[in-house]
């Protein structure tokens, strides 16, 4: 019969192999950090300041369809059926 010392490298072996499998099996996953930052509403006023650039922001719940403007004063989330909208979009591609 073996000596108790010479089962703990099998077993260590053993323990460690099922330790790293044990996720697997129990289907656990480790949380992510799921950040969303979206328009949620959109205005219709004409925004007065200087417009840098534009993306166009599409629904998927909780977020609204949208024509996202980066601004001097940061982010607005406009309406893209707003006639204002359309032409600011069509002059900025041009």
């Amino acid at each position: 019969m073996p000596t108790p010392c010479a089962w703990r490298p099998p077993l260590v072996a053993l323990l460690v192999i099922v330790a790293c499998m044990a996720p697997e099996i129990t289907g656990y996953r480790r949380p992510s950090k799921v950040s969303t930052t979206c328009c949620k509403m959109v205005s219709s006023a004409q925004i007065l300041f200087e417009i840098y650039g534009y993306e166009r922001q599409n629904a998927l719940g909780p977020c609204v369809e949208a024509i996202v403007f980066d601004t001097v004063k940061g982010k607005v989330c406009s309406n893209p059926k707003a006639r204002w909208v359309m032409r600011k979009m069509k002059e900025m591609t041009q």
